[in-house]
């Protein structure tokens, strides 16, 4: 009896582990709550071993196709980790974790994407993690946040050159994520902040060092004169 009970016992913990390493990845996110997480993607395939999202995207950021795989041991424990990556010669690599629990976000983000519409009325091309992590409550207050990004503004504005990024590190303050951001020259500021349900503020400040015909194309593009310089204000939604 006993030899039957060990045989009995092993067969059904070897079905317990081919069922989970078989488990459709598909499903495995619709119980999650990864699209309450920001996660959407074209099409899911794969296990949640080894699974592949396509055209998948965080919010408003697209990143592409990724391989992506979930933690068991955090399902067991009702939450949400999933870890994804992405080797795309035209998009570049892409690699982290995404929480889809309190406190949720993402986590050892490394790699660029496009973003998707800019910020507004600031023509942002791409963003830059460089071990970038940002959680938030159940109530969308930023909890944690630390790495950096760097931000890429191709279109030139008043003939400005800012394709090689504005850079900073993240933090956390009243309650937001925030990321205040400068260029090489620390002529051109930029300060990105937002909450857990996406909602931004970004404030670009350009130092124009009384050159007047600049000041005047800035103020052609929407630009204030302020103590800082003149400074350009935008709300929105990732």
């Amino acid at each position: 009896m006993s030899a039957r009970r060990n045989w009995a016992i092993a067969a059904l913990v070897l079905a317990l582990v081919l069922l989970v390493a078989t488990f459709p990845m598909r499903l495995a996110l619709a119980w999650s709550g990864a699209s309450d997480a920001g996660v959407t993607a074209r099409e899911v395939r794969g296990s949640v071993w080894s699974g592949e999202l396509v055209e998948v995207r965080l919010g408003a950021l697209p990143l592409g196709t990724v391989r992506a795989s979930l933690s068991p041991l955090a399902l067991l424990g009702g939450d949400t980790e999933l870890a994804f990556s992405r080797t795309d010669e035209r998009l570049g690599a892409l690699a982290g974790r995404l929480h889809g629990s309190n406190p949720r976000g993402v986590s050892e983000v490394n790699g660029t994407t496009t973003m998707s519409g800019g910020l507004g009325m600031i023509p942002v091309d791409t963003i830059r993690f460089e071990g970038a992590s940002v959680r938030f409550d159940a109530a969308g207050k930023c909890t944690s946040a630390s790495g950096r990004i760097q931000l890429a503004v191709t279109a030139p504005i008043a003939g400005l050159d800012l394709s090689r990024g504005l850079s900073g590190p993240l933090t956390c303050a009243n309650g937001r994520a925030r990321a205040a951001l400068a260029s090489q020259s620390g002529m051109e500021r930029l300060t990105l902040s937002f909450d857990g349900r996406g909602a931004y503020r970004a404030q670009l400040a350009i130092n124009v060092d009384r050159d007047p015909a600049m000041a005047a194309a800035l103020a052609l593009l929407g630009f204030k004169a302020g103590p800082g310089g003149f400074v350009l204000a935008t709300t929105g939604r990732f």
